[in-house]
């Protein structure tokens, strides 16, 4: 079935549009049939540098493809939620914040938005999931020598990662705070419900 209402059929580009990702945007590949929605702060650029490397045609679409299989990946919500919000902070050069105005909020842009809000409009019984987690790199390379697609999965390095620059520091500051005050774990638990949900209901790729 379809997760949620199809939105932008009624020409809604999506909350978050004027940041750059409109909602239903994915990547296509007609040789392999398959469509790749991708969800921000969910390994997007590594994985699109992947594909765009596996030989064959990537193209870009701003609403869902009909496809019999959507690659999805998924991560935990709230690991998620500390590089989305390190990343709002850093790219609004927004870093005084108090914790009252982040945990009042929590979703600021499309880094911090729930994952299913990205998979609306989306046929879910087709997704062919992937979870980030220490298995990822390996699933990942598995999945890639599945099809037709040449690329070596194990040269590949993320773009944008958090490790280069300030996020990191304000990624490490949520994690410890997380640690020390447990009331804001329970509030991204009860905001971030519709991805637990998800994420505990599918069936994942390779070895979970």
């Amino acid at each position: 079935m379809a997760n949620e209402q199809v939105s932008w059929q009624d020409g809604w580009t999506g909350k978050w549009a004027h940041l750059g990702h409109r909602l239903g945007e994915c990547w296509g590949n007609d040789t392999e049939n398959i469509c790749y929605v991708n969800i921000p702060k969910c390994a997007t650029s590594y994985i699109k540098g992947i594909l765009q490397g596996c030989g064959g045609v990537w193209y870009h679409s701003e609403i869902p493809l009909d496809k019999p299989e959507y690659l999805i990946i998924l991560r935990n919500p709230i690991e998620r939620w500390c590089s989305g919000i390190a990343q709002y902070q850093y790219n609004n050069k927004n870093f005084d914040m108090t914790d009252q105005e982040v945990f009042e909020e929590i979703t600021f842009d499309d880094h911090t938005e729930l994952q299913t809000y990205f998979l609306q409009g989306v046929d879910l019984t087709r997704g062919t999931f992937i979870f980030m987690d220490e298995n990822f790199n390996k699933n990942i390379k598995e999945w890639v020598k599945s099809k037709s697609f040449r690329t070596d999965v194990d040269v590949a390095k993320p773009i944008n990662v958090s490790k280069e620059d300030e996020r990191e520091t304000i990624k490490n500051k949520y994690l410890d705070l997380l640690e020390r005050e447990p009331k804001y774990i329970q509030t991204l638990l009860e905001h971030f419900k519709p991805d637990y949900d998800l994420i505990n209901s599918v069936e994942y790729y390779g070895k979970f």
